[in-house]
């Protein structure tokens, strides 16, 4: 079968983002079917991209996926028109490409951004192509429950683009239970949603790698180490962990450590060092094929959210990868995420953005070892049981095959 896999910013491991579409993508593909990844060269790595082929459309071979990559840039730290010009100047190019290129059976479009629909409607409307569409966030609720789309005509135009996507998909794909709710309040009764969060790579994350050599190079001897390791954005309101940290400066045995990169990384960075905080650690981003010694040298896993109720139905790599990585997760939010975790006791969490809380639940695990132990013991199994990557490559695959 010939699968065009449209994400906008699809990257593989080298890169330091999510790779949810690479592994399901090269999983397809070595079941024998034709996939082209459609996306720009904004999240690809130098490595990924040293043997390209053109210039506008880069063509290149990566384990078994056919990329075409459009030489677009973009970054989070883009002010908010120049980012909406990427989505749509991806989009156009995009919806012309899917009207030349040799006739895919099927189109598998994955947002964000929401306006990756486009293409796959002109595909849909024009060649007749089915299209299976992928909601990773929900937009445009997200951004404008977060108030960064504000312009009323701009939020009944991508609230109509929304209905009309998912109107004419043959199937949805959503990334937590939540998310699946809310597709359902706008869709018609008849459609197909499937629920399919992100994975764990239980081959890479692993308790059994070696982790004290990171110890050791960042000084966490003798401390319980709490990693945030993803984004630094409005989302994820990592100014909350520099709270609780003020908050538990005298408790020698805690560090929290966040690594990545995002428009708020100064003004945490700033933070910490203007209330001269020593149990806070800012790491820049690391790639992907970096994280599991990081995961595996810290004690417990983070992950954090600002405080906006559908961002409870998130599906963030960085619990995924806790777990496969033996850890507990710490929320500081509830929903579907803590529900899972708190049933297994693979971690624990909050009433959203509640700082005494979240404090609480810290002291606690901080000061019983033993219980850390049994966590990532059971983390550990979640993520083989519940979240193993090939079962869930191949239940998405078989969605495809059927429409």
């Amino acid at each position: 079968m010939n699968i065009l896999y449209i994400h906008q910013y699809f990257a593989t491991p080298k890169s330091s983002t999510g790779t949810r579409s690479y592994e399901f993508a090269r999983r397809w593909a070595a079941a024998d079917h034709n996939v082209r990844m459609l996306t720009t060269v904004a999240q690809l790595s130098g490595e990924d991209l040293a043997d390209a082929k053109g210039f506008v459309f880069k063509r290149i071979m990566i384990d078994g996926i056919d990329v075409c990559a459009i030489n677009l840039p973009y970054s989070q730290k883009m002010g908010f028109a120049t980012r909406c010009l990427c989505f749509f100047g991806f989009a156009l190019i995009a919806s012309v490409y899917v009207l030349f290129v040799k006739r895919p059976d099927v189109v598998y479009a994955t947002s964000t951004p929401l306006t990756v629909g486009l293409p796959a409607l002109f595909a849909k409307w024009i060649r007749r192509i089915p299209f299976v569409f992928e909601v990773r966030d929900q937009w445009p609720e997200v951004p404008i429950e977060l108030g960064i789309i504000r312009n009323k005509l701009l939020i009944r135009l991508l609230l109509g683009l929304e209905k009309t996507i998912y109107k004419y998909s043959s199937a949805i794909v959503a990334a937590s239970p939540g998310q699946a709710e809310g597709i359902k309040e706008i869709c018609d009764e008849s459609k197909i949603i499937q629920v399919v969060p992100n994975s764990c790579d239980t081959d890479k994350f692993s308790p059994d790698i070696e982790g004290s050599h990171i110890r050791d190079k960042y000084g966490w001897n003798n401390k319980v180490v709490f990693l945030h390791a993803g984004a630094m954005g409005q989302a994820n309101s990592l100014h909350f962990v520099i709270e609780a940290a003020e908050k538990l400066r005298t408790n020698d045995n805690i560090l929290f450590v966040l690594v990545g990169d995002g428009n708020e990384k100064l003004s945490l960075q700033e933070r910490v060092k203007d209330l001269g905080l020593h149990n806070v650690q800012i790491i820049d981003s690391r790639p992907k094929t970096e994280l599991p010694e990081l995961f595996a040298a810290a004690d417990v896993g983070m992950v954090i959210f600002g405080k906006y109720p559908i961002l409870e139905h998130n599906s963030a790599n960085k619990f995924f990868d806790a777990l496969a990585a033996g850890k507990p997760v710490l929320l500081n939010y509830s929903g579907w995420q803590r529900e899972i975790i708190e049933a297994n006791n693979a971690g624990a969490g909050c009433r959203q953005y509640n700082l005494d809380e979240f404090i609480q639940k810290v002291d606690y695990i901080a000061n019983h070892p033993q219980k850390i132990k049994q966590m990532g013991d059971n983390a550990r199994k979640l993520a083989f049981g519940r979240f193993n990557r090939d079962a869930l490559a191949s239940e998405v695959l078989d969605l495809v095959i059927s429409v």
